[in-house]
């Protein structure tokens, strides 16, 4: 067998090596984080916040804006419909689980997250009712803000902020 040849089989089984530790290795680490991830989006204790960010808007007019929230937001897997009511700056968020189903703790944490959320991203957002088949929800600017002894807007600003004022009260 010559040198070329060798060197050859060389590069070719570094090759299968590379290949197999990128195949069996790399990428289904990277989906099991991924995956992750994903599993902690659906809950507001594990939720990251910074998604939000890209949709602050001070007005709750733009609906593609408003929706999207909600859409990086827990439950988002369950949105079933929004209705905007821009004279009152409210919105009502319509979800097909139902709180029965989904445990009454679960759902009331969950809202408040993302009620805190919603209202921190747009700023004349005052009230957000959540309607799920065997329930429904409100929650008001200024009792959330009373609640979390905090004002809503420029919460996002600050992670750490964010967790000490919302995340904190949620337990």
């Amino acid at each position: 067998m010559s040198k070329k040849s060798k060197m050859i089989l060389c590069l070719l089984a570094a090759a299968a090596i590379l290949f197999c530790w990128i195949q069996f290795q790399v990428i289904p680490g990277r989906a099991a984080k991924q995956a992750e991830y994903e599993r902690n989006q659906k809950d507001a204790l594990t939720h990251d916040i910074s998604v939000v960010e890209e949709f602050k808007n001070p007005y709750m007019g733009n609906a593609v804006n408003t929706t999207g929230v909600f859409g990086v937001l827990p439950f988002s897997e369950l949105l079933a419909g929004f209705e905007m009511d821009s004279e009152n700056c409210a919105l009502s968020v319509t979800y097909s689980g139902t709180v029965q189903k989904l445990g009454e703790e679960k759902v009331r944490r969950n809202l408040v997250y993302n009620s805190a959320a919603a209202m921190a991203a747009i700023d004349n957002l005052a009230e957000v009712n959540y309607l799920f088949p065997d329930g429904s929800f409100t929650f008001r600017r200024e009792e959330l803000e009373e609640m979390l002894e905090s004002t809503l807007s420029g919460l996002l600003d600050d992670q750490a902020v964010w967790n000490e004022v919302v995340r904190e009260n949620l337990y």
